[in-house]
């Protein structure tokens, strides 16, 4: 009966109820991949210890893996495929380092690179994997997902009848970058509640910055950062005279951190930020005149908000101290590569380098919006207007010194 009173959705995920979900060799494939993933993050950190330490600490996670694939292989109830631990045990890996690196094995390689070089094109959706769950991270505007319904911070149940549970990371972003006209049935988990959408791939163009005036302020929306995206907010700001400038980054996820640097460079003048690799090696520096405006500034941003979008607030907070509301941003601005595994063992994308603010420091984190700036990314009026806005603008309105009256 309790089944039956919950959704597929629920039923996949197991919300609801207490117990196991799924089949029995799912529920330890799942703890394997749990202590794997642990112990992998403790064996990468090992390398950061002196030598002698760190290689005695690598051979005794090696023993410990080894062990415990050698009783679940020998002591589990039901036959077990080596293969399939091995493979859940690298990604275990992988998410104890970042929601973004991701293994590949060597039968897959092909397709995955294929799906890499579409990316987003055909979907405008980012959905990434932490501890086995599969989620929504940002939708793009006039994109299929925004279309189809989706919403940052939905959880992604199942694809076309199959638990994302059982899907690794490269296999999410394959489905999502398949071909024009594929339709993708999903169940979603949106704030404890099922929900269904059909997603139609298609090719969609990233829109252009926009700049209006609301309320006396200058609302400058970056939707997405691209090879014209400063010539755009250049040219939107030539026209502007305001005194007041919300940058609206909300949503904003992945772009070219080339071109957030160069629309901080349009705002703020000298060294912005760089590239750095895990020896703080500088591997490419960005710099800026500034010039373009001296109003007050003030960024909107929330959970969703990361890569480029996190590189302009950081050095907008920085250089030309704007003020910064909404939600704290996302925390990951950094570069992949893909490095081959001896002997045929498929394919490790992983972080390569980060990006920095001003200051030097890595873009690894979220960046952090003070206690009296936080506006809920879920706060919702009935006729669909934009409350965290006019919160945000109300805010900025307050704190902007009124000019004085002419004499």
């Amino acid at each position: 009966m309790e089944g039956s009173e919950r959704s597929p959705a629920q039923r996949r995920w197991g919300l609801g109820r207490r117990g196991f979900g799924g089949g029995r060799l799912t529920a330890v494939c799942l703890s394997l991949l749990l202590v794997l993933g642990l112990a992998g993050g403790a064996w990468l950190g090992a390398s950061d210890e002196t030598e002698g330490t760190g290689r005695d600490s690598i051979y005794k996670y090696l023993t410990l893996w080894e062990e415990v694939l050698r009783l679940i292989r020998g002591s589990y109830v039901e036959e077990t495929d080596g293969r399939s631990l091995t493979a859940g045990a690298m990604d275990g890996v992988t998410d104890a380092l970042d929601p973004f690196s991701v293994y590949v094995p060597a039968s897959e390689v092909e397709s995955y690179r294929a799906a890499h070089a579409v990316g987003r094109r055909h979907s405008g959706v980012l959905v990434l994997k932490e501890r086995g769950t599969a989620y929504v991270v940002a939708v793009d505007d006039g994109s299929p997902a925004e279309t189809a319904g989706l919403e940052p911070g939905d959880i992604v149940a199942g694809i076309n009848g199959r638990s994302s549970r059982a899907m690794p990371l490269w296999e999410l972003r394959r489905q999502l970058a398949g071909p024009v006209g594929s339709k993708l049935d999903l169940e979603l988990v949106r704030r404890g509640n099922s929900v269904e959408a059909s997603l139609i791939l298609d090719e969609y163009e990233p829109l252009p910055p926009e700049l209006e005036e609301i309320r006396g302020v200058g609302v400058l929306r970056i939707p997405s950062f691209g090879s014209g995206t400063a010539a755009r907010v250049e040219a939107l700001l030539a026209g502007y005279a305001g005194d007041s400038l919300l940058i609206d980054l909300r949503g904003v996820a992945g772009g070219s951190a080339e071109a957030a640097y160069a629309v901080a460079g349009l705002f703020a003048s000298g060294e912005l930020g760089s590239l750095i690799d895990r020896e703080d090696v500088k591997l490419r520096t960005f710099e800026g005149a500034g010039g373009l405006y001296s109003g007050d500034i003030d960024i909107l941003t929330d959970r969703s908000s990361q890569g480029p979008a996190e590189i302009l607030t950081a050095v907008l907070r920085q250089a030309v101290d704007a003020d910064h509301t909404g939600e704290s941003t996302f925390g990951y601005a950094g570069t992949l590569r893909q490095i081959e595994l001896p002997n045929g063992g498929g394919v490790l994308e992983t972080t390569a380098a980060f990006y920095t603010d001003p200051e030097g420091e890595r873009l690894n984190r979220r960046i952090r919006v003070s206690n009296d700036r936080r506006l809920s990314a879920f706060a919702e009026r009935d006729d669909g207007s934009d409350q965290v806005l006019d919160e945000a603008l109300g805010l900025f309105i307050m704190e902007t010194p009124a000019e004085p009256d002419p004499p």
